[in-house]
């Protein structure tokens, strides 16, 4: 063997030493010749191919910037230009110092790790920071920029000009309560003329943009019929909007300035859960709508986070996790999903006004994120429910903490501060593991069965979903107390 490399070698530099004399370079030394063989014989791409990926991963072997000098001399160029006659001796230096230092080398050394090497892949950052919130600043809904070539920018101005609303009826129904016991019947009638105005003002902005919508019902392609249900909870809206507007001139005519007062209560209650299920719809509308035409990247950053209560909104924690099915990531981590919904929250919202039901929500949902790691999600899903995903912590460990929140909550008092009423609520929860072979919309169905599995047994309880092949119902978690019995946790809300 060896001496059939060594008259290879001799072959080699015999072809190269008769070539140069061919191409009139003198006599050649055998190093000359044998790279003589080299350039003409081997193709330039083999050469470009080995200096550029293998050579480049070694920490020293730097073969690839000589062929390529050595490349770029011998192109030809419409100006001769004299070469450097120690030009190819810097180079012959060049590349024995390297087979030097490359034969001499510790192994361990070629495999060291090279934070330029092409094969590292830096972690893809995450959309939302944990800073999103103060980026934001005093931006509302009224602030987006929408496109007016999108479908869904007639979404964005219905919520809107809902959002607008409901922040009107939240400040009216603290008004009203504040001056409860005290009112008058000039107070009832300021409060009967703005709401009657701003009612007349959603109907006449809402009907321009539904019709707008309406024009542009077969952009929405398959997505059709979500947009004809927003419009059927727009048009359920605006009848309740007009009904309001008719009950406001019987309430004008009541003896009493109390009951009037507790008249518009109503009133706004019942706007409010119209708005509710509008929103809902809105939310879940303009998501559906994106995705389908995939065009996540051209969500406006406000939508991320839910301006009132500090949050992840719904369009945030679903972008969150369409991106995340997108990388596979359900493949190769543990995700679990739970929905943790208020108990009779219409019934604080109506006894206790909007306001103090808005700042529990905010307050109890911030106490919550920080239970949580930053990688995890939490957030607004609906109404008053909130969406929980966990990644990598187990289902087991998911469950226990959902189920302390649970308790938490049971003992949890709300003082309201201005009042010094209590307030005391329950959860109602359910928890689903995230199979690697399910789509997302797979796991917010079992998701929906088990909270509804929870609600049907009486509420204020937690609920697994069970993965099996005999498709086994929900199953209720039994935790001891997991929430110390000295703890009574108050929170105060304005």
């Amino acid at each position: 063997m060896l001496i059939l490399i060594i008259l290879n070698a001799i072959i080699c530099i015999f072809i190269g030493y008769n070539a140069a004399l061919m191409f009139q370079k003198g006599h050649p030394s055998g190093k000359e010749a044998f790279w003589l063989v080299v350039n003409s014989a081997v193709p330039q791409s083999t050469i470009k191919f080995v200096t550029e990926t293998v050579a480049y991963r070694l920490p020293f072997f730097n073969l690839s910037r000589i062929f390529k000098q050595k490349r770029k001399n011998s192109q030809p160029s419409e100006t001769p230009v004299e070469q450097p006659a120690s030009t190819t001796t810097q180079d012959e230096n060049d590349i024995d110092k390297i087979m030097e230092m490359f034969t001499t080398a510790n192994v361990a050394d070629l495999l060291e790790y090279q934070e330029d090497d092409l094969s590292y892949m830096t972690p893809e950052q995450e959309i939302f920071d944990e800073d999103t919130a103060d980026m934001l600043g005093e931006q509302t809904t009224e602030s987006w920029l929408v496109n007016d070539k999108q479908v869904e920018t007639s979404l964005l101005r219905l919520n809107t000009v809902m959002m607008k609303s409901g922040r009107f009826a939240a400040e009216l129904d603290w008004r009203i309560r504040s001056l409860r016991g005290s009112i008058q019947q000039k107070d009832i009638e300021q409060f009967i003329t703005e709401l009657e105005d701003d009612c007349k003002n959603y109907l006449e902005t809402q009907a321009t943009i539904s019709q707008q919508m309406l024009e542009r019902l077969d952009e929405f392609g398959e997505l059709r019929y979500l947009a004809e249900e927003v419009d059927y909870a727009n048009m359920e809206q605006s009848a309740q909007v007009e009904t309001t507007l008719n009950n406001l001139n019987t309430i004008r005519q009541l003896k009493s300035p109390e009951e009037a007062a507790n008249r518009l209560l109503r009133e706004l209650g019942s706007l409010r859960v119209a708005r509710h299920r509008l929103r809902d719809l809105q939310d879940k509308t303009y998501i559906n709508v994106v995705l389908y035409e995939n065009r996540v990247e051209n969500i406006p950053q406000q939508l991320f986070i839910d301006e009132k209560f500090g949050i992840r909104s719904r369009i945030g924690l679903e972008v969150a996790i369409h991106n995340w099915w997108q990388q596979k990531r359900h493949q190769t981590r543990q995700f679990t999903f739970a929905l943790l919904d208020f108990v009779r929250f219409g019934e604080i919202n109506d006894e206790f006004g909007i306001n103090p039901a808005n700042e529990i929500l905010k307050q109890f949902g911030q106490s919550i994120e920080g239970k949580f790691d930053k990688s995890d999600l939490v957030g607004i899903y609906r109404g008053n429910c909130y969406l929980i995903v966990t990644q990598n912590i187990g289902l087991q460990k998911t469950i226990t903490e959902i189920e302390r929140i649970r308790q938490l909550c049971e003992k949890t008092k709300f003082v309201c501060k201005n009042t010094n009423k209590e307030i005391h609520t329950q959860l109602t929860c359910g928890i689903t593991e995230a199979l690697g072979t399910q789509t997302q919309t797979e796991v917010f169905q079992c998701l929906e069965k088990a909270i509804h599995a929870a609600k049907k047994a009486g509420k204020n309880r937690t609920f697994n979903f069970i993965h099996g092949p005999l498709n086994k119902p929900p199953e209720e978690v039994v935790a001891p107390n997991l929430v110390d019995k000295d703890d009574n946790p108050e929170i105060i809300i304005d």
